[in-house]
């Protein structure tokens, strides 16, 4: 059960932030390039549905869009299709809890300041330690 990578962005499919944990080779721009341009496609053919999930055969990315501050910012976690759906939204329902306490004002900015989000390696740090998650986060270098 491992968790591969979570993201964050913004309604146009800006990505704001990204915790990678395993595989290096992912182009997080694509990934929420592609999800917003499926969900925008589905949204099209069944107009009261919004796109939750997408899964391969060993990979699942759930897709959770919340609100903060009045704008929808997408939660994406891309993990093994065996992994505890109750405590990745746990993970989930954290992250965005410390998203709109300490950073929407950059998660919903028109240009996003990455540089300001970087605590949040900490707080993912911390949460996975009191999870007992396996994962060793960010030992995988960007881009």
């Amino acid at each position: 059960m491992v968790i591969v990578s979570i993201m964050i962005y913004n309604d146009s499919g800006l990505l704001a932030y990204e915790a990678r944990f395993e595989r290096c080779e992912l182009n997080c721009d694509l990934i929420t390039g592609f999800v917003t341009a499926i969900n925008q496609f589905g949204c099209e053919l069944f107009p009261n549905n919004e796109l939750c999930d997408i899964l391969f055969s060993n990979t699942h990315m759930l897709i959770e869009p919340r609100d903060v501050d009045g704008q929808k910012v997408t939660f994406l976690v891309i993990h093994e299709t065996f992994e505890d759906q109750d405590q990745i939204l746990q993970i989930i329902d954290k992250l965005h809890d410390e998203v709109k306490k300490k950073y929407a004002d950059v998660i919903t900015a028109k240009v996003i300041n990455h540089s300001k989000l970087e605590p949040l390696n900490t707080f993912i740090v911390d949460l996975f330690k009191k999870l007992g998650r396996p994962e060793n986060p960010f030992a995988c270098s960007a881009d």
